[in-house]
This record gives structure tokens, sequence and C-alpha cells, in this order.
């Protein structure tokens, strides 16, 4: 990580979970930038963008004990923001497939397909592991290196070739039932 090293950060999550209130700050100082764009480049909206990591953060502070790697503070709040766009696009979806069925636009069976498509994919990548999670989204998302990943994730860059590949694999099993031709 550039913007401050695993045992920095492994330092300061430590230290907020104990009530240290400056650690959390300097760890939202650190990386609530970061952060917003990788939002800001799913939603293309700025303002739900600082939603969404206003409220990763708050999400983050009040749940810090169920964070298993303190050195993977970023790509964890990641996660939780990823979380929250995705239910926060999804009650929009809904929204606009109702009213698209009302009013004669593209909704009904067509785009009650479309949506469960995605709502599957999105479904079964919210399944994995997290460092399946995380290395699929740096990988295809941040168009991130397996060094890079590695350092995010703790790893070696050999061992994020093999998650890689199990991620991989453990999505096509999941969405096996989507395969165009099964029926």
């Amino acid at each position: 990580m550039s913007d401050g090293s695993q045992t920095e950060t492994s330092t300061l999550v430590v230290s907020a979970r104990s009530g240290d209130k400056e650690a959390f700050t300097v760890l939202v100082n650190r990386y609530q930038e970061g952060i917003y764009a990788y939002i800001l480049g799913r939603c293309r909206d700025p303002e739900k963008a600082q939603e969404v990591v206003q409220d990763a953060f708050i999400t983050a502070y009040t749940t810090l004990e169920k964070l298993e790697k303190e050195g993977s503070f970023r790509s964890w709040v990641i996660g939780i923001a990823l979380n929250l766009l995705r239910r926060r696009k999804k009650e929009i979806a809904n929204i606009d497939l109702l009213a698209g069925a009302e009013d004669g636009r593209e909704g009904g069976l067509e785009g009650m397909a479309n949506v469960e498509t995605l709502m599957a994919v999105r479904g079964a990548i919210d399944e994995l592991p997290e460092n399946y999670r995380t290395a699929l989204h740096m990988h295809y998302f941040d168009k991130q290196r397996g060094r890079a990943i590695g350092r995010e994730l703790g790893v070696s860059e050999g061992a994020v070739h093999m998650i890689l590949l199990r991620a991989r694999k453990a999505l096509a099993e999941k969405l096996k039932a989507f395969a165009p031709g099964d029926d």
C-alpha cells in the first residue's frame, strides 16, 4: 500500500478497537479519498458515492470487532461500501422495474430477466469469501496486478494467482444455473 503499511494500519485498527477515536480518524483520513474514488467509479454519482462512503465508515466504526485481518481495513471498508451501494441500487432497480411494468416501458419479463441475472451475479459474488471478492474486484475493476493484490490481502503474488483461479471457479459454479443453453 502506498498510503500506509499494513503494520501501521493494523496498529491503528487495534487502537481504534480499544476506544481510540483519534486512531479511527487517522484511518478515515488515510483511506476515505481512495474509497470514495473507487465507489464513484461504480455509481458515477458524486453525492451518492459520498453518502455511501460516509455510511461505510460509520458501519466500519460500529462493527470494527468483525474485521478479521486488521491489515486489510481498506478492502474491508470497500466491501462494506459496495454492499451498501448494491442495496441502494437494488432498491432503485425494484422501484424502476415496478414503474416500468405499470407504464409499459421495458420492464415486464424481459426487464425482470436482466435484473434477475444481475442480482444472481451480485449475490454469487457476495457469497464468495472476502479474499476472493477483494481479489476479483481489485483485478477486474481496479486493474491491479498480483503484487498489489497480494499486499492488500497479505499474501504472496503466487498465492494471488491461486486465489483468482479459485474465485473464478467458485463464481462459475455458483452461476451454472444462468448459463445459456441449460433449458
